[in-house]
Formats: structure tokens, C-alpha cells, sequence
């Protein structure tokens, strides 16, 4: 074993102690708050991998398990807050209570109506769904797992690409091709990751017929009426600082009236798509200026501050599957 994973090895040890022993819970009494503080959690999946074969796992955030413990967790000892609230709070109109957690999940997959949402519902938990309106109730993948599909099932043991050779003779090569392919392809203009992977893709053998994957207008309308807030996330989830300014205002604009003109309602709220520092810039956040867009939300992964972050540059804590419990409570803590 590697010093590395001894070392996460070791920290996850102390987490979990520190965590049986109430340290976490201890810090959370000690630290007060303004009203100005709220941790935002990002979700994309909750689900089983094996439930959705042909989707790319690794957008898998927690299975529904662990998501139902996190739900408990925060419902037990923290103040869930809806996007109201925190739209509230940045117009000055009311302060967030002490320990505010705001729930957010992106692209709308099926698995939100059938596993994640019911989970959050049981605790009291109203969830932001980011959705990119192009993909509604589609067959069509996202390209991330259409990549997924590619690489998985490509009739070939080394794949070569702009980005490199990469091996597919087992699972974790495959992997890896993955995951630099994807982080390659992000910096690229979207129309050029479209034709790649699409590429790729024909070129490949995966044994699935094209099948929905995300929630259709009846059923988001369905969940709105239950208390889901929907919210713009592009129309087509292009990387905003890939496209032009004029391309990035269409996709803004567009999804929001979709959603307005299919649910009655459109917050002015939004998610990038990515979320990353490379993903938005000072041209992006004008254009959302012009859409009327109060709060948008990164994915710079800390605790979001009203008085320290900009409205339009909300962090977010991204949860991945490998999170424990206790990692989970240590990140909702202010240090």
C-alpha cells in the first residue's frame, strides 16, 4: 500500500473517531453564525451502478443508502434550508439560521424522482433540481456517458486520441481512459467533444439500445408541485467559457424559459454546468446579469459566505461515492 492511502486511510480512522466521539457536533455548538453562512451540497446520481448499467458510474454521488444517511444527518443536527431562503438572504431580507444546509442536484437523471427525492422528502428536505432543459425526458445520453459507453465497450485494447494512448486491455484501464479523456475533452469548444465522443462512440459495440435517462416535463411538473424548486442548468450543458458570449446567453435564456413556460415558474437561479473555476468568467456572469439571474452556483467546494462570495459565484461541496459519514459531518463544519 502506498503512503498516500495509508495517509487517507489514517485520516478517515480519526474522522470516523471524532465523529462517534460528538467532536463534530461539539464544533458546530461553539461556532456561531451571522445568517450569512449556508453549505450547499451537490449531488448528480443517487443510485445502484448495476440499476443503470449504461450509465457512467463514476456521476454516481452515493448509493441510496449512504444518501439516506446523509439526509438523517443533516435533518438531525443541522437547519436544511430551501433556495428560497437563501434567496432571502442574499436580498437582505432575512438572515439563514445557524448550520443552513441547501440540497442541489444536477442534470435531472430518472433516479432523482425514483431514489434521491423520495429519501430527501421523508427527512423534510426540498432539493434544488439544475436541470439542462435540451435532455428532458431525451433518449439521447449526456456525452459523458455516451463516452462511458465508448470506451467500455470499444472493440479494441488501446485507444489512441488526441489526448494520448490509452490502454483498454482491463476495467481500471478503461477507467483511467475515462477520466482523462473527459477531463480532456472539457477544455475543448463544445461542438469538438460532441464529434469526438460521438465518433467514439459509433465506433464502438455497447450492448444498450438508447433509452431515457432523465425526468420528463410531466414528471418535473409532478415534483414542482410537491415543493422541488427547478432551475435552469444551459439548455445543451455546454462548458460556458467554451462557447461564445452570444451561445452562452442562448443557453441561459433558453433553459429558463423552458422551465417557465412548462412549470409556470423559473427562479432566478442557476448552476455552470462543470462548476469549476475555468468554467465561468466576468463575460458569463454579465450574460447571466442579463437574464436576470440573482445567485449562481460553482463547484469551488467550501462553505458559501453572502458577505465574502459573490452572489453569481456560490461554492458548492461536491459529494462523491468514497464519502463517509464522517468525512461528510467534518466538511459541514466550519474549519
Amino acid at each position: 500500500m502506498s503512503a498516500r492511502s495509508l495517509r487517507k486511510r489514517l485520516k478517515r480512522r480519526l474522522l470516523a473517531v471524532a465523529q462517534r466521539l460528538g467532536v463534530f457536533s461539539l464544533l458546530q455548538r461553539r461556532l456561531s453564525s451571522d445568517g450569512s453562512v449556508v453549505y450547499v451540497l451537490t449531488y448528480h446520481r443517487v443510485d445502484e451502478p448495476e440499476r443503470c448499467p449504461w450509465l457512467d458510474p463514476a456521476h454516481i454521488s452515493a448509493s441510496p443508502q449512504a444518501f439516506e444517511a446523509h439526509m438523517r444527518l443533516i435533518a438531525s443536527q443541522y437547519q436544511p434550508v430551501d433556495i428560497h431562503a437563501v434567496l432571502a438572504a442574499v436580498r437582505g431580507q432575512a438572515p439563514l439560521p445557524h448550520n443552513a444546509v441547501l440540497v442541489t442536484v444536477d442534470d435531472a437523471y430518472r433516479d432523482f424522482g425514483e431514489v434521491l427525492y423520495p429519501i430527501a422528502r421523508q427527512f423534510g428536505i426540498r432539493p434544488v433540481l439544475f436541470v439542462p432543459t435540451a435532455f428532458v425526458g431525451s433518449t439521447e445520453f449526456f456525452w459523458w456517458d455516451k463516452l462511458y459507453q465508448a470506451v467500455f465497450w470499444a472493440q479494441t485494447d488501446a485507444l489512441e486520441t488526441p489526448a494520448g494512448i490509452f490502454r483498454l486491455d482491463t476495467a481500471a484501464s478503461r477507467r483511467t481512459a475515462v477520466k482523462h479523456l473527459s477531463r480532456f475533452l472539457k477544455a475543448q469548444p463544445g461542438r469538438q467533444t460532441l464529434s469526438f465522443v460521438d465518433a467514439l462512440y459509433e465506433r464502438a459495440n455497447p450492448p444498450f439500445a438508447p433509452r431515457r435517462s432523465t425526468l420528463t416535463w410531466e414528471e418535473l411538473r409532478a415534483l414542482a408541485q410537491d415543493g422541488v424548486a427547478i432551475a435552469p442548468h444551459t439548455h445543451t450543458h455546454p462548458i460556458l467559457t467554451r462557447v461564445s458570449v452570444e451561445q452562452a446567453c442562448s443557453e441561459i435564456r433558453t433553459s429558463r424559459q423552458l422551465i417557465a413556460r412548462h412549470l409556470g415558474e423559473a427562479l432566478p437561479v442557476f448552476a455552470y454546468p462543470d462548476g469549476k473555476v475555468e468554467t465561468f468568467n466576468p463575460a458569463v456572469q454579465h450574460a447571466l446579469r442579463i437574464e436576470d439571474i440573482e445567485v449562481a452556483f460553482t463547484m469551488l467546494d467550501e462553505q458559501a459566505d453572502l458577505k465574502r462570495h459573490d452572489p453569481l459565484q456560490l461554492p458548492r461541496i461536491g459529494i462523491w461515492a468514497e464519502m463517509t459519514l464522517a468525512q461528510l459531518h467534518w466538511r459541514l463544519t466550519r474549519f
